[in-house]
């Protein structure tokens, strides 16, 4: 056993006061502003293979190969690769703060009672004031954003609470919501194992410690490296402290030789010899971190090689009160708030990758300030909690106190339920699956169709309209299934705008084409039967005609295609069902208002991704969706071959039906909003899309493939965009949906009704 002296203060060579243990807090800014920038660069170029090993690791010549600078930026080309080389250095921060930990708890104790028996218990709390207050406060904060919004911590997910207490060690804990936490459940590790190391140091003095946990650590670490495969990136990385234990133990012995003789071991880091032998350790270290035999002691000599470095830069400081210190100062001891903010301000804010230097440094820069931001109300917010309750239970005891926090939270659970209950009245969305699923249900033979013989009312994004339904499940009047003498009859399939989404039932355009027909007094008079439904693509279509055609014989086909059929027709009926929601709870539910669904929603389309859209340029996802851009994109290589594929079989298997049954069978094309209306009329056309880029976007192309198509079909195809286009209205489609308000139907019908007659389909 070493002499006690050790751990005595020598009134010789006093241990450093706070002034000369600035470079602490320092080195942790530094440590913080690297990690912030290492996972700033990895959203924008992904991860480094070097250090990084994982399941699948590429060989040696392509980890090389990504190190080679990168080009394309012009001017920025050379700023662009040192951010780049900078932040994949990064993880070298995380081993800064473990070696920092060690010699700060080691440091603290070595003051307070370096002679003296370590009470447990009074060490485990002081660590667990530390550590949890703030880590329950951000893991709340992010539980109540997921409620408010869907995005943050599942309140339902067993992870987050596993989380909650520390524990991120599994595969699918450890990077778990936010990817950097896991050093928080390392760090609780580290704690709970530093009574044993702290009897070690006590029993063998710095240097032999050091070794000791050299000689545990690393063989244990390699086993690891050689033997895990889908738990390797976990492993080398801390899901289990024994990997990390040699950083943290060195922490340690510094703070020894500091507190024993702060003189020497200054001169001792600083001297020529320990610089130079740093820089050659950190090299070292680079070296051995592309291989995974070097990965067993790389980190260590990365984290000795860079703190010798920079406590050699950073000892010289010794104002506190400069103004260029005081915002790292600040940093430094705030370190642990800001980095349980820093990596969702990150992924928010971040796109992963760079289409604009200057929109990224702007990102960059409001992440950061975020960052700030956050810290400062999470130190807040917990310390408010924590002092005000720590004040009411001294005033009023547990019981009340308890009564209290109930109070509150049943008062919260009030007010976000009341929130619930006002939107879906003033302005209800879709949630749960489609806004259309009260008026359907499943179908084994085409998916879904409508209740059978059901009048519903459906109010969902500024729609209100009433759906009627006959016994068969379709839109529209019923008719018997012989055709009457003297009748021309034509069946009707398509989507939504045919069935029709968004108008009453009685106001689509099959409804007032037979109305217009009937009022020219044809030869004939003419019935429409309409077996469109919403979400209905090709391979419903196919499957209503070749049931429904041979009953009902009907004298034309008529199939309104929309400009999304080539991504429907990919789609399973039981991807649909899911997509619909069949197998969620009601929409009206207590379940689902318990959720908050139409909340968060509302929340997040309405409120985050404008937002989003306004100050960062990123293209709202529901925006784009109901514009149907998707369908437009030149390089949505899926849509062009496989899609294209089966709606031509599809078309085929049509006419053959039409041949066989002796029918005419033709096709009108429905655009998308964005192929008839200016974006200044659609409300949600995402500002950051611009349709005309030839690079992007064909805004014919739906349209040239039906027709390429059809004419290899020969069948009849006609295209709706010009008369939508020349209506009296300048966009018949709502401003904040997809579909047609009542003049695109009545539109339509009048188009249609002229072709009919005058391509002699009807006489």
């Amino acid at each position: 056993m070493i002499n006690n002296s050790t751990f005595t203060n020598n009134t010789q060579n006093p241990p450093a006061d706070g002034a000369k243990l600035l470079w602490v807090d320092l080195l942790k800014a530094i440590a913080l502003i690297w990690i912030f920038v290492n996972h700033l660069v990895e959203e924008l170029f992904g991860y480094p293979f070097i250090a990084n090993p994982f399941n699948g690791w590429p060989p040696l010549s392509e980890r090389l190969a990504q190190l080679h600078p990168i080009t394309g930026y012009g001017f920025w080309n050379i700023p662009v690769n040192i951010l780049r080389y900078i932040g994949w250095s990064g993880d070298q921060g995380v081993q800064l703060f473990i070696l920092i930990s060690g010699f700060g708890l080691t440091w603290s104790l070595l003051a307070q009672n370096g002679r003296t028996r370590l009470n447990l218990l009074q060490f485990y709390l002081r660590r667990a004031k530390r550590i949890y207050p703030l880590w329950w406060g951000v893991h709340i904060i992010f539980i109540f954003a997921w409620l408010l919004t869907g995005i943050g911590l599942s309140a339902t997910s067993p992870a987050t609470y596993l989380s909650f207490i520390g524990i991120r060690i599994t595969p699918g804990l450890f990077y778990y919501f936010a990817p950097a936490w896991w050093y928080i459940g390392l760090l609780i590790q580290l704690y709970l194992v530093f009574p044993i190391l702290w009897a070690g140091l006590k029993r063998l003095g710095p240097w032999y410690f050091l070794i000791s946990c050299l000689a545990i650590a690393l063989p244990i670490r390699a086993l690891g490296l050689f033997y895990f495969s889908d738990y390797l990136d976990a492993w080398q990385r801390g899901a289990i402290f024994i990997t990390r234990l040699p950083e943290f133990a060195f922490g340690i012995s510094l703070a020894a030789w500091f507190f024993k003789d702060p003189k020497r071991t200054d001169r001792f880091l600083i001297s020529p010899l320990m610089i130079s032998g740093a820089v050659i350790l950190y090299l070292l270290g680079t070296a051995l971190s592309l291989a995974l035999s070097g990965i067993i002691i790389a980190p260590f000599l990365l984290a000795v090689g860079t703190f010798v470095i920079l406590y050699s830069i950073l000892r010289r400081v010794s104002n506190p009160n400069n103004n260029l210190i005081k915002p790292s100062l600040w940093i430094g001891r705030q370190s642990y708030s800001l980095y349980l903010i820093h990596h969702p301000a990150i992924l928010f804010l971040i796109p992963n990758e760079i289409t604009n230097i200057l929109f990224l440094s702007v990102a960059a820069a409001g992440s950061f300030v975020i960052t700030v931001i956050g810290a400062i109300v999470l130190e807040q917010s917990v310390g408010f909690v924590q002092n005000n309750l720590g004040n009411r239970f001294r005033r009023t005891g547990l019981l009340k106190t308890s009564v209290f926090i109930s109070a509150c939270g049943i008062a919260l659970i009030g007010i976000l339920i009341g929130s619930e209950i006002f939107i879906r009245r003033i302005d209800p969305i879709e949630i749960l699956g489609w806004g259309e699923r009260p008026s359907l249900q499943p179908d084994e033979r085409f998916g879904w169709r409508l209740k059978p013989s059901r009048d519903t009312r459906l109010r969902w994004d500024t729609y209100d309209y009433l759906v009627q339904s006959n016994s068969l499940g379709f839109p529209g009047p019923e008719y018997p299934e012989k055709k009457p003498p003297n009748t021309y009859r034509i069946m009707v399939v398509g989507d939504a705008f045919t069935s029709a989404e968004g108008v009453d039932t009685y106001e689509a355009w099959p409804r007032l084409l037979e109305d217009l027909l009937n009022g020219k007094q044809l030869t004939e008079r003419v019935e429409i039967l309409n077996f469109a439904i919403t979400g209905y693509g090709p391979n419903q279509y196919q499957a209503v005609i070749d049931t429904y055609a041979p009953i009902y014989s009907p004298d034309l086909i008529l199939v309104g295609l929309f400009v999304n059929d080539y991504q429907d027709v990919m789609w399973s009926n039981d991807e649909f069902w899911n997509s619909i929601g069949f197998s969620e709870p009601s929409q009206d539910s207590f379940y689902s208002v318990l959720r908050l669904e139409s909340l968060r929603k509302y929340i997040r389309v309405k409120i985050i991704d404008r937002l989003k859209e306004m100050l960062l340029g990123d293209v709202s996802p529901y925006g784009y969706f109901l514009g149907n851009f998707s369908a437009l994109e030149i390089n949505n290589l899926p849509i062009q071959n496989y899609g294209k594929e089966l709606v031509a079989e599809r078309l085929v298997q049509l006419k053959n039906i039409a041949d066989d049954l002796d029918m005419q069978i033709i096709i009108t094309m429905i655009p998308a909003p964005i192929q008839v209306c200016q974006a200044s009329d659609l409300a949600y056309y995402p500002k950051a899309v611009n349709i005309l880029d030839d690079n992007l976007y064909d805004i014919d192309l739906p349209q040239k493939m039906t027709e390429e198509i059809t004419d290899k079909l020969q069948i009849h195809y006609y295209d709706l965009r010009t008369a939508l286009k020349s209506s009296s209205t300048p966009c018949p489609y709502y401003a904040t949906n997809m579909h047609w308000k009542k003049e695109g139907h009545q539109v339509t019908a009048n188009f249609l009704a002229d072709i009919l007659i005058r391509d002699g389909y009807i006489q």
